[in-house]
């Protein structure tokens, strides 16, 4: 049974205090952790770098842990599975990142069946579509998006957190490139791209979403 944190804080540079920021009746933070307890894939902490994010988790019924700084959402994920199982009880750890209130349960449920075999770290991807491509030679080709839902083993995991970020993660805020060469990376296909709210803008959309699902019930 794997471990499931998902990492939150409050310095974002595009959504100051996002995990706060109020989706429907309840913040962002609490939507993302109650579909990662509807997927019931195993226990699940937030990952929190203040008080704030602990308090309306708490509020909710749901455990978080406080990991102050961190890199990344992995790395703070990393810090809260030592925080949590410090003994390695789960020996496999979901990283769901704390942008996606509307991820589907079943499809984290999927992802969990599919980290079975592996050997470092798997990634969530879903295919976007097919785009031609146009030049001396013409093709098409399937273009494919990665999705904040990470697996690591618990030995990856640290290995991880241990190595220094690096220059592409850096400029490209993308922290599984950190892995890239340095760990097997499995893919785990998924069936769409979930909503991330990382802006106003996707909040406001977020917010329109909530409200249209309400007013046809």
């Amino acid at each position: 049974m794997p471990l499931v944190i998902v990492p939150a804080r409050l310095k974002s540079a595009r959504l100051p205090d996002k995990p706060l920021q109020y989706i429907g009746n309840d913040p962002l933070i609490v939507h993302c952790w109650r579909r990662a307890m509807e997927a019931d894939v195993g226990p699940v902490y937030v990952a929190a770098d203040s008080e704030a994010i602990a308090e309306v988790i708490a509020k909710a019924g749901g455990q978080a842990v406080l990991t102050g700084e961190a890199h990344c959402g992995t790395d703070r994920t990393a810090l809260a599975a030592e925080i949590v199982d410090p003994v390695g009880e789960h020996q496999t750890v979901i990283n769901q990142q704390g942008d996606m209130p509307f991820i589907n349960p079943a499809h984290l449920r999927q992802f969990a069946a599919g980290l079975k075999n592996i050997v470092d770290m798997a990634t969530a991807v879903c295919e976007l579509g097919l785009v031609e491509v146009r030049g001396q030679d013409f093709f098409r080709t399937i273009v494919k998006s990665h999705i904040g839902l990470y697996a690591f083993t618990r030995n990856a995991l640290r290995k991880f957190h241990s190595m220094p970020q690096s220059g592409r993660e850096k400029d490209a805020r993308l922290e599984q490139l950190r892995a890239v060469g340095q760990m097997a990376i499995a893919f785990i296909e998924l069936a769409h791209m979930p909503q991330e709210v990382n802006t106003p803008e996707d909040l406001e959309a977020a917010n329109a979403m909530i409200k249209a699902a309400g007013s046809r019930h």
